[in-house]
């Protein structure tokens, strides 16, 4: 036997392909895993950007304008 993953983004579009899939004659079964909604990582995300910003990263530069030109010109 053979299983085949489909994933859908609502549960009715999951309920109309699981309907048009046990018509069709050489399918055995059709089974739906409804999951939840992925929240995504924004929460990671900002809490990182915020252990960030209370840092000083970069305390030794005064004039962000002369270290970058000073980065350009350390590859010439």
């Amino acid at each position: 036997m053979n299983t085949i993953s489909v994933t859908v983004d609502q549960p009715k579009q999951a309920r109309m392909l699981a309907e048009w899939l046990k018509n069709i004659r050489f399918v055995k079964e059709v089974h739906i895993q409804v999951d939840k909604p992925s929240a995504g990582n924004a929460k990671e995300i900002m809490d990182a950007f915020n252990a960030i910003k209370s840092k000083q990263m970069f305390p030794n530069i005064t004039d962000p304008v002369a270290y970058q030109r000073m980065l350009r010109d350390e590859w010439e």
